[in-house]
């Protein structure tokens, strides 16, 4: 009897989606293995936060399937956290960073019930996974735009996903703190079996940790291991390098050897 392999933690196929008569994503087919880091890179416009958003099931596709484990994706769907390039909070709201990352339990918790024991434990224990512990009682609008992505990460976390979709987690942040942020992250996904999908446009420091990159540019263009996908000739059409600038001199001014004289 042959043994039935489990679906993958993401699946595609044949996806239109978008907002208006010009979809946003038009054709799309890829699967994400579970347990694996996936980049999904394109150019401004491409629809990657559309894809993402397919996923969370804020949006519905107009033409093809979309499942999450198997299943549809709805709003509520266990099994999926998620990372967004920041929170809006108003300028100078006393909210603390354990306050933040409980707002991850809020949907295991339900309407009206307060948080207990156990909810602030799970709260606790993100926060040391992200390396914010000691943090904790600090105002969260008072920490390092790297903290605060951190902070977020233990939201999400806080939910116990299988699941971690993250969208432009790095906007903003310097060279020294993506490339912390993305070693967390991975360090995270082989500590707890969770499966990535990070669209981002940090091809310099996400390839160094994702296992393959989807090339999206309103359809997938490439799909593969990160060396394939960045050295595919649909990366040199999405991401062409300018032309080379030449830089004109300006010819030097004639030596003047007339030193005049008495006329």
């Amino acid at each position: 009897m042959s043994e039935v392999s489990s679906p993958p933690a993401i699946r595609m196929t044949g996806v239109r989606a978008g907002y208006d008569a010009r979809p946003a994503l038009d054709d799309v087919t890829f699967d994400v293995s579970e347990g694996t880091f996936t980049a999904l890179i394109g150019p401004n416009g491409a629809g990657k936060s559309t894809c993402l958003k397919l996923l969370l099931g804020l949006v519905r596709p107009q033409a093809g399937r979309v499942e999450v484990f198997g299943e549809s994706p709805g709003f509520g769907a266990s099994g999926i956290g998620y990372v967004p390039q920041s929170v809006e909070i108003p300028r100078g709201f006393p909210i603390s960073v354990e306050e933040v990352a409980l707002m991850g339990r809020y949907g295991a918790l339900g309407p009206g019930r307060r948080p207990k024991k156990d909810d602030r434990e799970r709260v606790r224990f993100a926060l040391e996974q992200v390396h914010l512990a000691d943090l904790a009682p600090r105002r969260f609008q008072d920490l390092s735009g790297g903290q605060q992505q951190r902070t977020l990460i233990a939201r999400a976390l806080c939910g116990e996903p299988r699941l971690l979709l993250l969208d432009e987690p790095t906007a903003g942040l310097d060279s020294g703190a993506r490339a912390r942020f993305y070693a967390l992250v991975c360090d995270l996904q082989h500590a707890q079996g969770l499966t990535l999908l990070c669209a981002t446009h940090d091809l310099d420091v996400v390839g160094d940790h994702a296992d393959n990159l989807i090339l999206l540019d309103r359809t997938v263009k490439a799909h593969g291991p990160v060396d394939e996908v960045l050295a595919s000739r649909a990366m040199s059409q999405a991401y062409p390098l300018p032309k080379a600038h030449v830089h004109e001199h300006s010819a030097a001014p004639a030596e003047n050897t007339d030193h005049g004289g008495a006329a």
